[in-house]
């Protein structure tokens, strides 16, 4: 008798500016998605890997730029990123799909294209850097406005990361917007939710968009 084939999992993604909520809805999908009886990984990007940790250094400014100790190149970071989700995908993502496992990315390609197409003023090539990036079953984008995801990182932290500057999170959002557009127009499945609603009514809303993908 033939073996019934596997059923690929399920790669969802969430998006949003920094203090927008996406670590903590991840967790909250996760855990919605194990009670349901479905296998799932919660994972995150930079990842854990060698690459995301370089890159977290890069943010947290403990790895500098040049001989000199200056800022770090826009377009060297954009690779790293880009470097760091092909490893993710080929070492976590994509075998745990495989093998029917539901992923949950808090970030991915969207983040690149916000952040990374923004510091190069250069979407299109961030855009073919990582062309060769899984594609989600969903992006799920958390709309915040950058003043309210800004109060939340400084209220989460005394040390603010490379990117967690008030003017540059408010070009970060316009940003998102371009990017979220051009997800779209390749037709890739996009879903914006109100980040700044209570957690328990994102948490929610957030479910019943991955709810649709059954």
């Amino acid at each position: 008798m033939a073996t019934r084939a596997k059923a690929r999992g399920r790669l969802v993604v969430l998006e949003g500016l920094d203090g927008a909520g996406t670590t903590t809805q991840a967790r909250l999908l996760g855990e919605r998605l194990r009670d349901s009886g479905r296998r799932v990984h919660v994972t995150a990007e930079p990842s854990g890997g060698p690459v995301g940790t370089l890159i977290r250094q890069v943010l947290s400014r403990r790895v500098v730029g040049g001989r000199g100790g200056g800022e770090f190149d826009a377009g060297a970071l954009a690779l790293l990123f880009a470097a760091d989700r092909l490893d993710h995908v080929a070492a976590e993502i994509a075998p745990k799909l495989a093998d029917g496992v539901d992923v949950v990315s808090d970030r991915f390609t969207l983040s690149s294209l916000a952040y990374q197409g923004l510091t190069t003023d250069d979407l299109a090539w961030v855009e073919a850097i990582n062309a060769r990036a899984a594609e989600p079953d969903a992006t799920i984008f958390l709309r915040v406005r950058s003043q309210v995801a800004l109060r939340r990182r400084r209220a989460a932290s005394m040390d603010p990361e490379l990117f967690e500057v008030s003017e540059f999170q408010r070009e970060v959002a316009r940003s998102y917007a371009r990017a979220l557009e051009r997800l779209r127009e390749t037709g890739q499945r996009v879903i914006e939710v109100d980040g700044e609603a209570p957690v328990e009514v994102v948490a929610d809303a957030v479910w019943a968009a991955v709810r649709t993908l059954d």
